[in-house]
C-alpha cells in the first residue's frame, strides 16, 4: 500500500496491480501466485527459504501474517532495485483496501493472474474473473478499471459478466 501512496503522491494517474485469491475467496493484491522469498518474511520475521505456499491455500488471516515491506537484501531481486525504500509491516492488501486508498479519478489496470500451465496455483479463470468483477463493482470503479490478463479465459468470462468493464489481452 505504501508504494501505491507514493505513486499517487508523485501524480501517477493509473495504478497497475495483479490479483490473487485466498482460500477463503478474498481477492488480494499480489504479483505472484505463491509467496516470493525475495520479498516475504514469515510471522517469525525470517525470510522464507523457498517459494510458497500458494496464496490460494492460505486464508486471508494466514496471509496477513506475512510482511512484504522490504526486499531480502541477499536476494538477486533486491540487487536489481538498490534504491527501493523499505516499509516494514506492509501486508498483502485486499482489493477492497486497494480501492479504498485510491484518490478520486485514478484509473486501474488490474491483472487476473492465472496460468493454463499451472492451474493448481490459482482459482479457475471463471471464478477468478467473477470475484474480480465483484470487487470492481463494489468499489464503483467499473468506468476507471481495465481487467487484463495473459490468460484470456478469465477476460472472456469478465466480458460476459460485466461488458461495461474494459478488458485488455496481454
Amino acid at each position: 500500500m505504501a508504494s501505491f501512496k507514493v505513486a499517487q503522491d508523485l501524480g501517477v494517474t493509473t495504478l497497475e496491480t495483479d490479483l490473487a485469491v485466498t482460500r477463503d475467496g478474498v481477492v488480494v493484491i499480489s504479483h505472484d501466485p505463491v509467496l516470493n522469498p525475495a520479498l516475504t518474511r514469515g510471522p517469525d520475521g525470517q525470510w522464507l527459504a523457498a517459494a510458497g505456499p500458494a496464496i490460494r491455500t492460505l486464508s486471508l488471516d494466514e496471509l496477513k501474517r506475512y510482511d512484504i515491506g522490504r526486499l531480502d537484501p541477499a536476494s538477486k531481486y533486491a540487487q536489481q532495485f538498490p534504491e527501493q525504500k523499505p516499509v516494514d509491516g506492509q501486508r498483502f492488501p485486499t482489493l477492497t483496501e486497494f480501492f479504498a486508498q485510491a484518490a478520486p479519478g485514478v484509473r486501474f489496470n488490474i491483472e487476473i493472474k492465472t496460468d493454463p500451465g499451472k492451474p493448481d496455483l490459482t482459482l479457475d479463470p471463471a471464478a477468478f474473473a467473477k470475484l474480480a468483477v465483484e470487487g470492481i463493482r463494489s468499489a464503483g470503479a467499473e468506468a476507471r478499471s481495465t481487467l487484463q490478463s495473459f490468460d484470456w479465459r478469465g477476460l472472456i468470462e469478465a466480458r460476459k459478466l460485466a461488458p461495461e468493464i474494459a478488458t485488455g489481452c496481454l
